[in-house]
């Protein structure tokens, strides 16, 4: 359900386009997914817009059938009633995270370029990228896009847990650390960053994630 939370701060509509029953139709899949799909089905059913359709690709998601909330996605990114284009690249960036949840990675690079066409200076949609670029083993692509996102003031403890594990794929311990405290400072239980400590640790290099600024590069080994 991580993707589905995500959701609920990041979809494109403004708060005063959201509709109370576009926001109950995310919870109520939150607390019971297969009712808040029939829900949203029949909303949908009714005519209810980009947001019904929305809220039934976030069902489908969270349901199992992740390609086919996925491509609703990409529909509802068509549509007359989707919003400008910084709207439509969020969805077609939802789409690629669809996508690659569904292991389909070649679909979710064929979204975030579509997402890019429509918003090439959105910061956000590079940690979209990096995700994709991460899921092949594309280090380099993953350090540049996190660092992009970085950039334009869009940083996620998400997003430097992808850049540590890349600058670790690579030889380079130390950026790695950097990016452990800088992820554990916005999320100090993250359990994938607290792993990665652990990787970057057994590397060599001792964190002391207590000073939340820069960590300590010690060449210990452990």
């Amino acid at each position: 359900m991580q993707f589905l939370v995500a959701i609920l701060s990041a979809f494109a509509l403004a708060p005063a386009e959201a509709s109370d029953r576009y926001l109950d139709c995310l919870l109520l899949i939150e607390k019971d997914v297969e009712l808040g799909r029939r829900a949203a089905q029949i909303w949908a059913s009714e005519g209810g817009g980009a947001n019904a359709q929305h809220c039934l690709a976030m069902a489908d998601i969270a349901a199992g059938f992740g390609k086919l909330g996925a491509a609703r996605l990409e529909d509802i990114a068509k549509r007359t009633d989707a919003g400008d284009d910084l709207v439509r690249a969020r969805l077609y960036a939802q789409a690629a995270e669809a996508w690659l949840e569904a292991n389909e990675s070649d679909y979710a690079e064929a979204a975030i370029a579509t997402a890019f066409e429509y918003a090439p200076g959105a910061g956000e949609l590079y940690l979209t990228e990096a995700k994709i670029k991460a899921a092949n083993d594309d280090w380099h692509h993953v350090i540049a896009a996190v660092t992009t996102a970085e950039e334009a003031n869009i940083g996620s403890a998400d997003g430097y847990i992808l850049r540590g594990r890349a600058r670790l794929a690579i030889g380079d311990t130390e950026g790695a650390a950097v990016d452990v405290v800088n992820a554990l400072s916005i999320e100090p239980t993250n359990i994938d960053a607290l792993t990665l400590r652990g990787d970057v640790q057994r590397a060599g290099v001792t964190i002391d994630v207590s000073l939340r600024e820069q960590p300590d590069l010690g060449a210990d080994k452990q």
